[in-house]
């Protein structure tokens, strides 16, 4: 018995030792969502501008180009019931913040994560939020919330043939351009030819359930500016033609409805729509609907503009 608890033991330790690198680094390997909450926690009291939203928000604006001090914790697949949770917890201990923007995008108002998204328990281990209950497992690993996914990172990571991301301090890529625009090599004829296919799932869920639970999920923060003195910009971030193209026109008319009853109940909310903004060429997008580094730039400088011409003013 012994000599099988000896042998055991000579296989587990370096097995755990493996598992424990493993986790390690997927923690505090340079990622976006890691930077993003080093940069919340580092810069709480001195923050003045929060951006919220999904990826379209994080690929799109570059905090270093921003004028006023900004954290931009919008992230991939997250919804207005995570921007809420972020919103509620850490604004009221913003006490510079002078402006936060909000996604306001085509799909915006009627996506909405369920239990079993696999990014839920990194807001717990990041900013201390949970949605919904979180496993045990869930708690203690970030990595055991997606085995496939970080194992792609890792063999990634290792592969001298995939692009290197590079990550700012502000968590934003500077160097984000594979993607299918690279692929069908800026050719807007096949990206037309192949868009049907390649959208045909994109977006595409009608939630009125949905839609109600967000909008008053935005309600909520919008109010909670109005009385604080806060400044809310609402953002659309350009889309390429083919996304657009391929919008159910149902959820664009919920979408509208809900911008006018903003606007006409509050003319002080800003909603800018960047949609179908002509000085957005194929070259600026990485896919049909997020921007690449150098469209990042060139959005991030019209919002920077408009955002400082709005604090001006008050």
């Amino acid at each position: 018995m012994r000599k099988f608890l000896s042998s055991f033991s000579l296989f587990l330790v370096p097995v755990l030792l493996l598992l424990a690198a493993i986790e390690l680094y997927v923690i505090y390997y340079p990622s976006t969502f890691n930077r993003k909450a080093d940069d919340l926690h580092a810069n709480l009291k001195t923050t003045e501008l929060l951006v919220l939203g999904s990826s379209h928000n994080q690929n799109a604006l570059n905090p270093e180009f921003l004028h006023l001090k900004t954290v931009n914790l919008a992230n991939a697949s997250q919804d207005i019931q995570i921007d809420s949770a972020l919103f509620f917890k850490y604004v009221p201990k913003m006490p510079k913040l002078k402006m936060v923007i909000l996604e306001l995008d085509y799909f915006t108002l009627e996506e909405k994560n369920d239990a079993e998204n696999f990014r839920l328990p990194w807001y717990k281990r990041f900013y201390g939020i949970e949605l919904y209950p979180i496993s045990f497992f869930n708690r203690i690993s970030v990595y055991a919330s997606s085995p496939s996914f970080f194992n792609k990172i890792l063999i990634d990571a290792a592969n001298p043939k995939k692009p290197k991301y590079e990550v700012n301090q502000y968590g934003f890529i500077t160097n984000d351009f594979p993607g299918v625009m690279v692929d069908e090599n800026y050719d807007s004829a096949r990206l037309a030819i192949t868009a049907a296919q390649r959208l045909k799932d994109k977006h595409s869920k009608l939630s009125v359930d949905n839609f109600n639970f967000n909008r008053s999920k935005l309600d909520a923060m919008i109010r909670y500016c109005s009385l604080n003195k806060i400044e809310v910009m609402l953002l659309s971030a350009p889309m390429y033609s083919t996304y657009i193209l391929n919008e159910v026109p149902e959820k664009n008319r919920r979408k509208t409805a809900y911008t006018d009853s903003l606007q006409n109940s509050n003319p002080a909310i800003r909603y800018f729509d960047y949609e179908r903004d002509p000085r957005f060429t194929i070259h600026d997008f990485k896919n049909d609907d997020h921007l690449n580094s150098n469209g990042a730039r060139k959005y991030t400088a019209i919002i920077d503009s408009l955002t400082r011409s709005i604090i001006a003013t008050n």
